[in-house]
C-alpha cells in the first residue's frame, strides 16, 4: 500500500510568508540572515505542520526554499529518519 503525498498547503493569507513586511526573498535567498528571519517567521505559522508535510513529500519542488522553518539539510535528515523509523502495522 502507498501514502498519500501531501497536498500543496491553502494559503489564506495570513501566514508570516504572506505578510507584507515578510521580504518574500528571505525564503530563497543565500544569505544566513534572511534565511534565518525566514526561519523564525515560520515557527508561529499554523500551516507549518502542512508545509513540511509537503516539502518532505516534494523534495525536488521544495527545493533550497526554507519550507515551515526547514532547510533542504534538514528535510533529508527528517526523510532518512522516518524511513528508518519502524512502521506499526496492525496485526
Amino acid at each position: 500500500m502507498t501514502a498519500a503525498l501531501a497536498e500543496f498547503p491553502r494559503l489564506a493569507g495570513s501566514e508570516p510568508c504572506q505578510a507584507p513586511d515578510a521580504d518574500p526573498d528571505w525564503w530563497s535567498s543565500d544569505d544566513t540572515n534572511d534565511r534565518a528571519a525566514a526561519q523564525l517567521a515560520c515557527m508561529p505559522c499554523p500551516l507549518r505542520e502542512g508545509c513540511l508535510a509537503w516539502a518532505l513529500d516534494h523534495p525536488s519542488a521544495a527545493g533550497d526554499v526554507i519550507w515551515a522553518g526547514t532547510t533542504r539539510h534538514r528535510r533529508e535528515q527528517l526523510r532518512r529518519e522516518f524511513r528508518s523509523t519502524p512502521s506499526k502495522e496492525s496485526p
